[in-house]
């Protein structure tokens, strides 16, 4: 795995995101969304897991790493922003002219990139992608696939992913095409190792809350690969 990107300076809280990323510059000057210690370790699993996921499928996410704030750093900042937390937390490379995704633009996605899109959230179980807040980027007119930390919900609904998600209308023919279902599924099924490898190497300090590693964090890794391993069931696409 490679070396943890560098941060020198922690700018701002991102403009948008209830999980309260903070852009923040790296030694080599690139810009990263960084989602640390005040977002929680189970957010930072998610994150990590799903990257790996979404970039082995070929979906458009930004480029993603390990990232980590020296301590002195931290303590160095005003309230506002120090409670990212020292140590190694995920970023995700900014993308300078992407703007935010409208309902409007559904219409400019190719057909098979919506399907894709819908088919990786139904594996992750995830219902963060409705018209309201679809956390989707267009960068130059292209879609970019962003925030997972919402991911193996434990109150996932079938039926109100498939009428809620940003790309339902495309959603709906996807679970009446039985020949993508199954090679999407296919797809799925082999990429279960990859999940399971990208956990088992996430850094160690984010199974704690805190940095003497007392308390336990919440991530559930049972949880999240059992959801991941239904893609071998032959009732997965069940609604």
């Amino acid at each position: 795995m490679a070396d943890p990107v560098q941060i020198k300076e922690v700018i701002r809280p991102a403009d948008q995101g209830f999980s309260r990323p903070c852009l923040c510059r790296s030694v080599s000057n690139d810009l990263y969304y960084v989602k640390g210690r005040n977002t929680d370790p189970d957010s930072m699993y998610k994150e990590w897991g799903c990257a790996h996921l979404a970039e082995s499928l070929n979906l458009p996410i930004p480029d993603y790493a390990l990232v980590e704030l020296d301590p002195a750093l931290v303590d160095a900042l005003p309230p506002e922003l120090a409670d990212i937390g020292a140590g190694l937390a995920f970023g995700s490379k900014a993308i300078q002219k992407a703007i935010w995704f409208e309902q409007a633009s559904v219409c400019n996605i190719p057909a098979q990139l919506q399907r894709r899109v819908v088919a990786f959230d139904w594996w992750i179980q995830n219902l963060d992608r409705g018209s309201h807040n679809p956390n989707l980027l267009l960068d130059e007119g292209s879609l970019v696939v962003i925030d997972h930390n919402n991911a193996f919900d434990t109150d996932f609904d079938p039926q109100q992913f498939i009428q809620q998600h940003i790309f339902a209308d495309e959603g709906r023919n996807l679970f009446s095409d039985y020949i993508e279902r199954d090679a999407l599924q296919n797809e799925f099924r082999q990429l279960i190792p990859v999940f399971s490898k990208a956990i088992a190497e996430a850094p160690e300090e984010w199974k704690w809350y805190d940095s003497d590693a007392t308390v336990p964090s919440n991530f559930d890794a049972q949880h999240c690969e059992k959801a991941i391993k239904r893609c071998i069931d032959s009732d997965f696409w069940n609604i």
